[in-house]
């Protein structure tokens, strides 16, 4: 018993080290999805080693034992995003999610080989069914993203055409609202300052090309301010470290914007943008004034 708590113990600093600690994960849409779904095997983990633990304690049998898992578990997981937050970590309800889905997957394999408990043929169907719901919500946003990154590149040169929900993986907005009608993305600058919509982590290497086309509308009656801005993985969020550009469309124009990629190579003031490492494309509104509207039909590169 002493050794399985001690094995416990470092079993929770393993965990709290993983939490708390800065991890070298790429600060992209893959990073992202592998640190949210690495919660999931983590609390999995954490929860099992509990009740393998705890099963031979005199106060922790049959059901009792059960409870203690999921009320650790899923207590464990809710603590650790509420220290988070005072830590400027990216604590989350998605994360509290993750970690209880890794508990209750924790509850529902102990149950499937759990011999002390006089289950049933069924009870242990119950947990096998409950298990597999578990494993296919841990792999959902895992699919999801592989199957964005394989559309990603697999239109490339084209950088998006809305043919696909899936393109929608690869925006970004601030104070906008976006949808995908037929066949084009429905923007509405809904924000007074630069409302606007980024393509953010395109395919990054453009150095084979040498004109970005983009393809958009204004549908509204009044005028459009619209800015372009582009930036490689270098930017230093610094108004001249990027390329700008700024367009006026008049009411209801449709216009295929055509911008020289030695254009946006020397679009920081002070250095080269790195070709090989573009990371954003974004559409703003430039002024207060004017259209509140923008629909875009597709961005690539020729």
């Amino acid at each position: 018993m002493t050794r399985r708590l001690l094995y416990l113990l470092l079993l929770f600093v393993f965990a709290g080290l993983l939490l708390f600690m800065p991890l070298p994960i790429a600060s992209n849409y893959a990073g992202r999805t592998l640190e949210n779904a690495g919660h999931t095997p983590l609390f999995f983990l954490v929860t099992l080693g509990l009740m393998f633990a705890m099963r031979d304690h005199p106060r922790f049998q049959g059901a009792r034992l059960y409870a203690l898992g999921a009320l650790v578990g899923s207590g464990a997981g809710f603590l650790s995003e509420v220290i988070q937050k005072p830590l400027a970590r990216d604590a989350s309800w998605e994360d509290v999610l993750a970690d209880v889905v890794g508990a209750v997957l924790a509850l529902a394999v102990y149950a499937m080989f759990d011999r002390r408990m006089k289950f049933r043929a069924w009870h242990r169907l119950v947990a096998l069914a409950v298990a597999l719901s578990c494993v296919a919500i841990f792999l959902t946003p895992l699919v999801r993203m592989t199957r964005a990154y394989v559309h990603r590149n697999a239109q490339f040169p084209v950088i998006a055409d809305f043919h696909s929900r899936i393109e929608l993986y690869w925006t970004m907005s601030f104070g906008v609202n976006r949808e995908i009608v037929g066949d084009a993305l429905e923007v509405d600058l809904a924000a007074d300052e630069f409302p606007g919509v980024s393509f953010h982590e395109p395919v990054p290497d453009w150095r084979s090309y040498r004109t970005l086309i983009i393809d958009l509308q204004n549908p509204a009656a009044e005028p459009l301010h619209l800015g372009v801005r582009v930036h490689d993985r270098r930017h230093n969020f610094n108004y001249y470290d990027r390329f700008n550009r700024r367009y006026d469309l008049a009411p209801g124009e449709r216009r295929t914007l055509r911008i020289s990629l030695e254009d946006i190579r020397h679009g920081p003031r002070q250095r080269l943008m790195d070709m090989a490492h573009i990371s954003d494309i974004t559409l703003f509104r430039g002024e207060n004034s004017g259209s509140r509207h923008l629909r875009v039909y597709s961005l690539r590169l020729e």
